[in-house]
């Protein structure tokens, strides 16, 4: 085997093929392939080193992150299965993993890899699955049996139902129906362990609560019974969590967010296991990480990252923060720019990338919505009616004219309606650019 095709990796290795070499190769082989723009060029061929790269819907991620795939595996920075991605879907999972097999089946017919490495490919999950195969894997250091029982959220359901049906000590002051106590202990039991805290902590904290209030001179203000109300409620259904994760542990059942817990819990006490996963994976490729809740911050963490001041591993997270639509289980806008937190750089500095081409839309379409952002400041003052109906006609004339689907053009007017409406909830302080789509 020649050396440009050897299976080893070596991160020292000396750059063998640039983007633009592998990207002459896969033109050979399929001439349908789209040449990577310089921003996806430079994200492509970056350090093996951590970064972050800001990515819109549309803007291409999918093909850049199959594209950095191609590189480090041309360039024996690492083999195949020696590359780990995550995202948040079994969908977008199967997505990357087929276009990353594809490539690397043109890579390889246009003789710059070996054939020898497609039998094996990257390690491609979603973000629970790989908590949960951390958990598998690594749980017996914490008592956790390995064949463990799955539960969707039916079966959830079910056993909060049964534990609030057989509580008999409920606090008279507080007034709750069945269902809604059943949907409340699902969703404290799930934010206690997504933050890693505690029944008990919990409960000393609303306890304190409850007293700093008591102690404050003068008459409480109905804000404060408001306050006092809902600790008394959570005080109320703590009995019912804390008997809800008994019966879980007792049964070996756990749900996908019990599995995410345990895994950054186990990842973050035994270092060993940070070790034996960076062996494993040479690379690592986080998609919407926007989206990552505090849990899998802290498992991420504890095995890609570093706290004695020394490089991280390489890992590439790829998101947008204007795409973060999770803030109820953890994840927040800011992750984005906290990434250096979690994942401290090395010897090549803070990288930092972003993708600003949307390919998903129609010119008209990215026009349009450049209007609506730079008229809603505008529309917010008063005596801005014949504007409001001149925008709405112009937009909707603009989305007639691309070749989206009636349906989509309905759904788009309405949003854009709900927006121009003076008693519209929607009020945007900064404005957000789309740079225009090549495609038209």
């Amino acid at each position: 085997m020649s050396e440009k095709n050897s299976v080893s990796a070596n991160p020292k290795r000396e750059i063998k093929y640039t983007e633009s070499d592998i990207t002459r190769a896969l033109l050979r082989v399929d001439p349908s392939f789209k040449e990577p723009t310089k921003e996806q060029s430079t994200i492509i061929s970056a350090p093996l080193s951590p970064a972050i790269v800001i990515a819109g819907a549309g803007s291409g991620k999918t093909e850049t992150m199959a594209s950095r795939v191609l590189y480090l595996v041309a360039n024996e920075l690492a083999r195949p299965d020696e590359i780990l991605g995550l995202t948040f879907t079994r969908k977008a999972a199967g997505e990357l993993a087929v276009r990353v097999r594809l490539r690397l089946r043109q890579l390889a017919e246009s003789g710059i890899i070996s054939r020898s490495l497609l039998l094996t490919d990257p390690t491609i999950l979603t973000y629970h699955s790989y908590a949960s195969k951390i958990v598998t894997e690594y749980g017996l250091r914490h008592g956790i049996d390995s064949d463990f029982i799955p539960l969707g959220e039916a079966a959830l359901f079910q056993i909060a139902t049964q534990v609030v049906a057989h509580h008999t000590d409920m606090d008279p002051e507080v007034e709750i129906k069945s269902k809604t106590a059943v949907e409340k202990v699902i969703a404290l039991s799930r934010l206690i362990s997504e933050h890693g805290s505690s029944v008990e902590a919990v409960r000393e904290e609303t306890e304190e609560l409850l007293a700093g209030i008591s102690a404050l001179p003068g008459k409480l203000t109905k804000e404060h019974g408001k306050i006092i109300n809902h600790a008394k409620l959570r005080l109320a259904l703590l009995p019912m969590v804390e008997r809800f994760d008994q019966k879980r542990r007792e049964e070996n059942t756990f749900s996908f967010d019990d599995q995410m817990a345990m895994a950054s819990t186990l990842t973050a006490e035994f270092a060993e296991i940070g070790e034996s996963e960076r062996a494993k994976f040479k690379a690592v490729l986080l998609d919407e990480y926007q989206d990552t809740s505090q849990s899998q911050l802290r498992m991420l963490s504890a095995l890609y990252g570093r706290r004695d001041g020394s490089e991280s591993h390489p890992v590439m997270a790829v998101g947008d923060p204007f795409q973060s639509i999770y803030g109820w289980r953890g994840a927040s806008a800011d992750t984005m720019t906290t990434f250096y937190n979690y994942f401290p750089a090395g010897t090549a500095g803070e990288l930092r990338f972003s993708l600003s081409i949307s390919w998903r839309n129609d010119r008209a379409i990215l026009e349009s919505a450049n209007k609506v952002i730079e008229a809603i400041e505008e529309l917010s003052q008063p005596g801005a009616t014949a504007t409001r109906v001149a925008l709405t006609a112009e937009i909707a004339l603009a989305i007639l004219r691309t070749r989206s689907s009636g349906s989509q053009v309905g759904r788009t007017l309405a949003m854009v309606k709900f927006v121009l409406e003076p008693s519209s909830p929607l009020k945007m302080k900064a404005k957000r650019s789309l740079t225009i789509s090549r495609s038209d």
